[in-house]
């Protein structure tokens, strides 16, 4: 009995956007490919991929055992962004597969990616704009509003890999894929300057400064990889023309990330020091680890499809601080469940 009691508590109390470690594992695994760190990178494929078919079993069990929380979480302005988790985690995964050559599960991946883009974008947006109001949406507004963007950039990233490697209609995939980079952009300078508008004009305590803040970059990262990934592929008709745009607004979007690096730093500073909050491991530091394996994976594709030499370096350097964030808050999880097990037992 405590054990089903305590198992009922963990799927009632399930954090929304839990697939932020998939969306982490999978893209600190594409990153250490790119640097031939090949053993390490199939290991953390391997992880993600359970990760993922154990997260899902969770969230239809809460679904099914525990709907009026899972309702409520997804009415709430500060947490239901967390479900796009889902989509940016079955594409990273998608992208990764697509890479090894294992077309069938990239591309099962990538379907169950864009129909749960769709599904949840004309749902959980569309739903805090009619349901909730502006006084609520305005205490509310936080960095995981910008897992949409992740998301679809994620979507357009797929569509981009799917026409290099041939599946499908590849001019019609580029084309795909070059409406949601444009729109993905857009919606980051829309939630972006909302977000900023909540950090400079309301007193904000360290508390509030949660790991998604790291998303303010993590968002503009997938956003030059989304880009960089564009260029990578014939674009259609006459839409060639655009690519010095995608080129100046991806290295717009890079710069701007890159910008933003100190300033999360010094918030985690003051969160954990001057703040005063407690270190210890929480599911929402995977919205941190991500960003760092984006970043890296974005850098070292924009330097070398824009002919910029001195980021792939760059993006080697920076890959061992995603490669070691990601060890450290593995490390933190296992310590989590281990500890919940006697509880538990």
């Amino acid at each position: 009995m405590p054990a089903a009691r305590a198992s009922h508590r963990t799927l009632r109390d399930l954090y929304p956007g839990y697939f932020a470690f998939v969306m982490a594992t999978g893209i600190v695994s594409t990153a250490a490919a790119l640097f031939t760190l090949q053993a390490f990178s199939d290991f953390l494929l391997l992880v993600g991929t359970v990760g993922y078919v154990l997260l899902i079993a969770l969230y239809l069990a809460r679904m099914a055992l525990c709907p009026a929380e899972m309702l409520e979480d997804a009415r709430a302005p500060g947490k239901a962004f967390g479900f796009f988790t889902f989509v940016a985690a079955s594409n990273v995964l998608a992208v990764r597969y697509a890479a090894a050559g294992e077309m069938r599960i990239a591309l099962a991946l990538g379907v169950i990616g864009a129909f749960s883009w769709l599904w949840l974008t004309y749902s959980i947006p569309v739903g805090l704009m009619l349901g909730s109001s502006e006084r609520r949406l305005g205490q509310s507004v936080n960095a995981s509003w910008l897992i949409w963007v992740v998301a679809t950039q994620s979507v357009s990233t797929v569509g981009s890999a799917f026409s290099a490697q041939g599946i499908g209609d590849g001019a019609l995939l580029a084309f795909l894929a070059a409406m949601l980079w444009g729109i993905g952009a857009l919606l980051y300078l829309i939630l972006m300057a909302i977000i900023t508008a909540r950090l400079l004009l309301s007193p904000m305590t360290a508390a509030e400064l949660t790991p998604p803040y790291w998303i303010n970059m993590g968002a503009t990262a997938i956003t030059v990889l989304a880009g960089a990934r564009l260029l990578a592929v014939p674009m259609p008709g006459e839409l060639h023309v655009i690519a010095p745009v995608v080129v100046g607004i991806s290295f717009m979007f890079w710069a701007f990330g890159s910008f933003w690096i100190p300033a999360l730093v010094l918030f985690g500073v003051w969160r954990y020091g001057r703040g005063r909050s407690p270190v210890a491991y929480e599911p929402a530091l995977w919205s941190l680890v991500f960003p760092l394996g984006m970043y890296t994976t974005a850098t070292d594709f924009f330097g070398r499809i824009a002919g910029l030499p001195w980021l792939p370096p760059l993006a080697w350097g920076f890959s061992w601080v995603a490669y070691a964030a990601w060890v450290i808050v593995f490390l933190g999880l296992a310590s989590e469940l281990l500890a919940r097990r006697p509880l538990e037992a």
